[in-house]
């Protein structure tokens, strides 16, 4: 592309970029002319109940919920996934993506009760600061919540360990355990180049869309400190995320961008 496709890719580009960014900064000075004539107080206070409330009410509930939820759906989809690799004639592709797809299903459905089982697990935590914590009416969800996590942590294990084994029956050449400390290193290097592909296409989409989420995360914060009081930790954590994903993306950029490197 010469310098004439370049600037007529940016004359084309810019408007809708300008405009954006025009629409952010009215928006912002509105909210800040509204927080510098109120007392954010008030608001502060009522976010500081709804998260009290949250907390003891809510989160421990929702932890049991999802201890629930993780056995009811991955256990029926890891036995038909398992079902359908044991049964494959090696021949049928229908078959193995069908049962790839049941597994992966089940890693994803793990991930994700894992994930929100952190959030939902700090948030039953601060149940202490928020009541009485001596009262029966707080000790018994705050428990509820703790059992549930540990069981969601032991579920999350045993379903991805049971799904990768399973995989592995009709893939000799992956012989790594989940339980290994190095396992996704191990596992990339066990795959083909044309599994290789798919996964780098999926990282890269996983970047850009963490890319969006730490910008839109670190802006509400940003105002919602005007507002609220946020402390530091929230846009600490933030930012703490958006500048690993940034800086592990340029390192392996410069990286395998060095003539003859490959991916491995």
């Amino acid at each position: 592309m010469d310098d004439k496709e370049i600037k007529k890719a940016n004359r084309k580009a810019m408007p809708l970029f300008l405009l954006i960014l025009l629409i952010s900064l009215v928006l912002g000075g509105i909210l800040g002319i509204i927080v510098a004539e109120t007392d954010g107080t008030g608001a502060t206070e009522g976010l500081k109940a709804a998260a009290a409330s949250f907390s003891i009410h809510v989160a421990p509930w929702l932890l049991l919920f999802f201890a629930l939820a993780e056995a009811a759906v991955c256990a029926p989809l890891y036995r038909k996934g398992k079902k359908l690799l044991l049964g494959w004639d090696g021949e049928d592709e229908a078959v193995s993506d069908e049962a790839e797809e049941k597994l992966s299903c089940v890693l994803g459905f793990s991930d994700c009760a894992y994930i929100l089982s952190f959030f939902l697990v700090t948030a039953t935590y601060s149940s202490k600061h928020a009541a009485n914590f001596g009262e029966l009416k707080t000790l018994i969800p705050f428990f509820t919540g703790l059992v549930s996590f540990v069981a969601i942590l032991v579920e999350s294990i045993v379903f991805q360990q049971k799904a990768v084994d399973a995989v592995k029956k009709t893939n000799p050449e992956k012989t790594v355990s989940v339980y290994d400390v190095k396992f996704q290193k191990k596992w990339l290097d066990s795959c083909d180049e044309a599994e290789k592909l798919v996964i780098g296409k999926c990282a890269y989409k996983a970047f850009a869309a963490t890319n969006k989420v730490c910008i839109a995360l670190a802006g509400l914060l940003a105002v919602g400190a005007l507002i609220f009081d946020l402390g530091l930790a929230a846009p600490l954590a933030v930012c703490v995320i958006w500048f690993v994903n940034q800086l592990v993306y340029f390192r392996e950029t410069m990286k395998y961008s060095k003539a003859g490197n490959k991916i491995s």
